[in-house]
């Protein structure tokens, strides 16, 4: 079970590591990367928005998608709709 000191302190601090493994889950599942989305990750100061986003990128249907969420910073906490169902363009191709 995790403590609240060590709760706090995960909330306090965000690592390079965590970071750039929020840029290698975008790179796999959209190609590359552009420079300012990069410097966008890399600007991220609060894990709140980082965590959100890595279940943003598990779950947008799209690369706009992320992009929208991304530009949301800490407005946005909730995921809804079909621009969440990775697989919603796939159905509409099928």
């Amino acid at each position: 079970m995790m403590r609240s000191e060590e709760h706090d302190h995960r909330h306090a601090t965000i690592s390079l590591e965590e970071k750039e493994d929020l840029l290698g889950l975008v790179h796999m599942r959209f190609g590359h990367v552009p420079e300012d989305v990069k410097k966008q990750i890399m600007a991220i100061d609060h894990l709140d928005v980082l965590d959100r986003l890595f279940l943003v990128a598990v779950n947008a249907a799209n690369w706009d998608v992320f992009v929208t969420e991304l530009q949301q910073g800490e407005e946005s906490f909730k995921m809804t709709g079909d621009g969440f169902n990775p697989l919603a363009e796939r159905k509409s191709e099928l």
